[in-house]
């Protein structure tokens, strides 16, 4: 597979605060990444014009990391060594995405080279690195022609970096799938279940959104204490003692849209603990090495980085 060189152009450095940088872009919805040094952080906004941006958490400078012609790269995440990154490649016609024409990419971050590691059509979603970095997994779904969501009947691939041999993990047709995360011996993600299979919650309510274990090709759900009023989990990702970080809701006292938080708990999805609030549909990412933790979040309009005081497991 062929190595393509994409540029870079750099913008000024983004106003910085303590813990805090400011961008000077507007959004409503993003995702990030954050190398395991903490140095750098890969970011998408909800507007194509943006593009994949890295941010340079020592000096709060931004490079625009240029995608090939008519195309849009998406979902970013860095392999546990930080020598690479993985990102969903998508068609874009028109000012809009173009769903099942998008394929996984391997970056290289050093020169933000870059080649395809996948082939033909179908939806594919938020890739991540295995513990060791020799295999990338992502979602794969299918693309629907009516309904609420562009795609559904989501499951877990793998490739092997080396044969480049795909091969389907799960069989389960979730209705969405999220971003998950390998340790070396499981692997944790989050999903919405199709209705053939749905779930209810500690509350007895369906389950839209949960956390699930896959092992030794065994799918469990993680059963997250609920007795705080968390419910739908997202984005799982975990520290080095196997704690896991998660978004997830709450019911407002008075009623009205729900209030979304990042969430700390034990392995098993034990004694939860709200860490901050966030906006919805903003993400946040670990530093694997140093333990930071960095969530998107917004001041009125405009996207801002925030690094919280408290350290993951490290």
């Amino acid at each position: 597979m062929l190595w393509i060189v994409c540029a870079t152009f750099a913008l000024a450095a983004v106003a910085a605060e303590d813990n805090l940088f400011r961008i000077g872009l507007s959004g409503k919805r993003g995702m990030l990444a954050v190398a395991p040094d903490g140095g750098r952080l890969l970011f998408t906004t909800d507007s194509l014009a943006h593009g994949l941006r890295v941010l340079d958490l020592h000096t709060g400078k931004i490079d625009v990391i240029q995608a090939e012609a008519g195309r849009f790269w998406e979902m970013p995440n860095w392999s546990h060594d930080g020598k690479q990154v993985v990102a969903i490649s998508t068609a874009v016609r028109n000012g809009y995405h173009i769903v099942g024409d998008m394929q996984v990419i391997l970056i290289d971050p050093a020169t933000w080279r870059h080649r395809t590691i996948t082939v033909g059509e179908g939806v594919k979603n938020l890739p991540f690195f295995s513990a060791d970095g020799n295999r990338v997994y992502y979602f794969k779904g299918v693309k629907r022609e009516s309904g609420k969501t562009p795609a559904s009947r989501f499951d877990l691939y793998s490739i092997d970096l080396a044969t480049g041999q795909e091969r389907q993990l799960t069989h389960e047709k979730f209705y969405l799938a999220g971003r998950g995360d390998d340790d070396g011996d499981s692997i944790i993600f989050s999903a919405t279940p199709n209705a053939a299979k749905s779930m209810k919650d500690a509350f007895g309510k369906e389950s839209r959104n949960a956390l699930f274990h896959l092992q030794a090709g065994k799918l469990n759900p993680i059963a997250v204490d609920q007795r705080n009023g968390v419910f739908d989990f997202y984005k799982p990702q975990r520290d080095k003692k196997g704690n896991l970080h998660f978004i997830a809701a709450k019911e407002r006292s008075g009623g009205g849209h729900f209030l979304w938080f990042l969430v700390r708990s034990g392995p098993d999805g034990s004694k939860p603990m709200t860490l901050t609030e966030l906006p919805i549909s903003m993400g946040f990412g670990i530093a694997r090495r140093t333990g930071e933790i960095w969530v998107m979040d917004r001041a009125g309009d405009e996207i801002v980085f925030r690094r919280l005081d408290g350290l993951a497991a490290n």
